[in-house]
This record gives structure tokens, sequence and C-alpha cells, in this order.
């Protein structure tokens, strides 16, 4: 019975339950209005999607030579043994020029359109060609070539003759005397007189928001045409998000055995030590006290190095100074503590997530060890910068180069950015210098 009826206390807690939702109804209203643009930010907007549609028109003309001459030859001699190369270098002539793009769609949304495509086939041009055309993404680039050399010629025109007009008609008056004898304006009237000019230019500032209004539907359909078929498909994300979880397991369970290896040959057998050390000790007290001292002394100095070794073991897992102090700091310290010498510049205004901030310290890490050992460099630099919703990590070093992307550190290191969706490039060409580029989303 206790259970059907709410008590005078459940009562007087469920009462004032109304108005508090409505409350923070309002509050959830009032966070979610975005303030409205800044005529700068409008300006700004304006001229970057100007810019793609303008970029585009030349772009569509290069795609338009370059997708004709790829399919027609392809087709052509398809049937030929020397088909199957001019085909190859269509693939790859295609993907260079959508990589283009891709690029270039950074005018509008801020970042380019990130790719994914299967690796390429190892071996000769055969097995190089099966594995391009078995690559949606190869057929995907294919398709937006044809379409963009029609869309982007198209769009960009329109966007030229739109703001040739509505540009020329503004500025009338200072030209009006130029034009020919009994030129019309659109067909409404014969500008014969600095008046007239001058009604035309109000036309033309009146024309402008249409203007902005059309440019910036050109731009944006434009650009989702371009994210549909350049960016990843949805089964291609999750074909990729299964390869970087998966590399995320197998970077976690080589840590744990990683730690669990260091324990046994380091911080476990010198407690084992030691406890022999205090056995020994402990049987000699009675009949040799000075050698049971000797003893206790050598099991002191076994458990200093044993605490040692568990402290650089806990550095390893998730420094202390990076989870007391921050990225910074912890970065600073890499710094200093590099057998070469190091410059390290963090310019992060907000503090990441945990896993992106110990991912950024490993990175550094990584990268400070392998250009100790194998680089032969004579300083290194390091920079950290938050960068569109981005922590952007770079170590540069001006060493012999030649670092192997496929090594057992590059590898694990590439794992551990991918399982945060970020992105590892490494730049070491045979003479250096090399760069380590790590890009690790954070959600800003």
């Amino acid at each position: 019975m206790r259970t059907a009826a709410p008590g005078r206390r459940e009562a007087a807690a469920l009462a004032p339950r109304a108005p508090r939702v409505d409350t923070s109804g309002m509050a959830t209203a009032a966070t979610l209005s975005a303030p409205a643009p800044s005529a700068a930010a409008r300006v700004r907007r304006a001229g970057l999607d100007a810019a793609y549609l303008f970029t585009g028109l030349l772009a569509s003309s290069l795609a338009f030579s370059a997708w004709v001459t790829g399919v027609t030859l392809t087709l052509a001699l398809a049937v030929f043994v020397v088909g199957l190369p001019l085909m190859l270098g269509a693939f790859e002539c295609f993907r260079a020029l959508a990589d283009l793009d891709r690029r270039r769609a950074a005018i509008v949304l801020g970042a380019p359109i990130p790719s994914v495509y299967r690796p390429r086939g190892q071996g000769g041009v055969w097995n190089r060609l099966r594995a391009a055309v078995r690559d949606p993404q190869s057929w995907k680039d294919t398709a937006y070539l044809g379409l963009f050399s029609v869309v982007g010629f198209v769009w960009g025109t329109i966007a030229l003759v739109v703001w040739g007009v509505v540009l020329g008609s503004i500025f009338l008056p200072a030209w009006w005397w130029s034009m020919p004898e009994g030129a019309e304006y659109a067909g409404l009237f014969t500008i014969d007189s600095w008046q007239l000019s001058a009604a035309a230019s109000v036309c033309g500032v009146l024309c402008l928001p249409l203007a902005l209004v059309l440019q910036r539907g050109l731009a944006a359909s434009q650009v989702w045409i371009a994210r549909v078929l350049l960016g990843p498909s949805l089964a291609a994300r999750v074909e990729q998000l299964t390869e970087t979880r998966a590399g995320a397991v197998s970077a976690a369970s080589a840590e744990l055995h990683r730690i669990e290896r260091d324990l046994h040959d380091g911080a476990q057998a010198r407690l084992v030590a030691l406890a022999m050390d205090l056995g020994m000790a402990e049987e000699r007290f009675d009949r040799d006290p000075e050698s049971a001292r000797e003893l206790v002394g050598e099991a002191r100095d076994e458990a200093k190095r044993a605490l040692a070794e568990l402290r650089d073991l806990a550095r390893g897992m998730r420094p202390a100074l990076l989870a007391e102090r921050g990225l910074g700091p912890a970065i600073d310290e890499l710094a200093a503590r590099s057998p070469i010498p190091a410059r390290a510049s963090v310019d992060v205004p907000r503090h990441p997530p945990h896993s992106v901030e110990t991912a950024a310290w490993f990175v550094v890490s990584e990268a400070l060890a392998n250009a100790a050992k194998h680089s032969g460099a004579s300083r290194v630099t390091v920079r950290v910068s938050a960068q569109g919703g981005a922590l952007h990590v770079e170590v540069a070093d001006d060493g012999r180069g030649g670092a192997d992307a496929a090594g057992s550190g590059l590898t694990g290191l590439a794992r551990r950015v991918e399982a945060l969706d970020g992105s590892l490039r490494i730049d070491s060409p045979p003479g250096g210098p090399t760069l380590i580029r790590a890009e690790l989303p954070c959600g800003w």
C-alpha cells in the first residue's frame, strides 16, 4: 500500500518539478539560439563562395579534358594489352584530380574532404589495376569528374555572369558615357544620361542580396556533390572504423604485453633479489652482523632501483606531469629530456580530452626517441597547435631521413592515433629531413 500512493514527502518533492522543467527548457532554447553572423563574416563567406566557384570554373575545364581523354583512350584500347596501363594511368590521374578537388573544398568547408582508398596493389600493372578496379572510390572519382566537368563549368559561368551584371550595374555611373548610343539596361530603359545610369546602379544594389543568395546555393550544391562522391561512404567508413578499432585492440594488447614483460624482467626480478638479500641478512644477523648490514644496504639500493623502474613504467602508461599540469608542461619536459637539442612550441588554448592529450604526448615521445636512435639529427622542432577542431602535432628533425613507416614503433603509433579517428603522416625522404604530422580530432 505504501507504493501505491505517494506520502507527504514524496508529494512535496514532486510538486516543484514542473516549473524546473520549464525553466531549463527556456534556458536550453536561449543557449541553442545562435547569434546572427556579423557583416564581416558574411563578406568573408561571400568571398570564399566566389573563390570556390571561380576556381571550379578552371578546375572543371581541366577535369573535362582529363576525363574525356582518359575515358576515350581506355574504351578505344581496352581490347589491346596497351589499354591496361592506360586504364591504370587514367585511374591515377582521376585520383590526383579528385584529391585536388578535396583540398579545394576546404575553401567552403574549412577543411579538406577526407578520402578513403583501399591499398594500392603491389607488383605489376595487373595487380595494381585489379586493386584500382575493385576500389569503389576509383569509380566514384570517375563519376565525379564527369559530373563536375559540367556542373563546375556551368555553375562558375553563372556566378561570373551574375557578378558581372551586378557589379557592372553598381558602377555604371562611372562608365556609362562609353556605352554605344541607344544602349538599353536589361530592356527596361535606354541609358542616355547619368540619372538613368544612377537608376541602373540602384537596381544593381537591389540585386546584390539575390546574387549572394544565388552564389551561396551554387557553392553549397557544388560542394555537396563533392562530399557525396569524393567523401567516404557509409560502408567505407564502417570498414575504416573496423580496421582502426582492430588496430586499437592490437595496440592495447601489445601495450599490455610490454607492461607485463617490463614488470617480469625488471621490477619483479629486482623485488625477488631484494627478498633474497633480506632473507640472507636475517640469517647472518646473529653470526655476522657486518655482513648482514651490507646485505641490508644492498637490499635498500635494490628497492630504490625497483621503485625507479616502476616509476618509469608508470610514466610510460600516463605521465604524472601530463595528468597534473597538462599537455604544455609535459611536452616541454620531453623536449628538455631529449638527447638531441629540441625546441617545443605548444599553442593549445583549450584543454583537450584525456585520450587526445595522451595520444599527442605519445606521438612526441616516440618521435623524439626515434630521432635520437636513428636519425643522426642535430636539432628537433616540436609544434602542437589547435586548428579547426583538431589537435595538430608536428615533429621535425634535420636528420638523414629514411624513417620506416612500417616499423613496429611507428605502426603502433599510427594505430593509437587512428583509434581516435585521427591521422598520422610520415614524410621522411632519404637524406632527410623527417616530418611527422598527427591530427587528432578534439570535438571542439
